[in-house]
């Protein structure tokens, strides 16, 4: 076990509550396919991969934690729902190779490279799903802290680097949650 996924476990095993899925989600719904494979990367213990599954995705979350892998196990069975949960470490291996789906999601995780990579992963029309904080989030909030955090407008550069990808919708802002996020949706077009 790495250091990392031991900061993770232990954070995961101090705090087990399962969080509501991210307002994102339901402010971007119209995007989505009607069905197809959903991956939450980095998706702790499942709180937006259930959100999926609930909606009927076929869904699978992927992180380092195996802490929060079972309680994000846990509680689907507790909702009578399906989710592959996938123990990877995406920082060191981007995402299983052999696998590609028909959203992504990624919330609050930060991995420039690994997002630039997201389209070699998605199915034609494949959308992608990111929300993050940025740094005019900090005259709010201490955490995330400066390291963790996207440049102010830096999104719009971001989604102009991505190959094969038509942007959606793109934004910053204030949220309903207090942060300061950005928020891209893209969709990946025929090569």
């Amino acid at each position: 076990m790495n250091d990392s996924q031991k900061h993770w476990d232990d954070k995961y095993r101090k705090n087990p509550k399962l969080n509501l899925f991210s307002e994102f989600l339901p402010a971007t719904e119209k995007y989505l396919p009607r069905s197809g494979d959903c991956v939450d990367i980095a998706g702790g213990n499942g709180r937006n991969a259930l959100w999926f599954a609930e909606k009927g995705y076929s869904t699978s979350v992927i992180d380092l934690s195996g802490v929060a892998l079972d309680q994000a196990r846990e509680a689907s069975h507790s909702i009578g729902v399906e989710l592959e949960c996938i123990q990877w470490d995406v920082e060191k291996n981007l995402l299983p190779l052999e696998r590609k789906w028909d959203i992504a999601l990624i919330t609050l995780f930060l991995d420039r490279n690994l997002l630039m990579q997201i389209p070699r992963f998605l199915n034609t029309s494949g959308i992608l799903l990111f929300a993050h904080p940025t740094k005019k989030n900090l005259e709010r909030h201490e955490n995330p802290s400066l390291r963790f955090l996207l440049e102010d407008s830096e999104i719009f550069e971001l989604a102009e680097s991505l190959d094969l990808m038509k942007i959606e919708h793109i934004d910053e802002g204030w949220r309903t949650s207090g942060r300061h996020e950005a928020w891209m949706v893209c969709k990946k077009m025929p090569s």
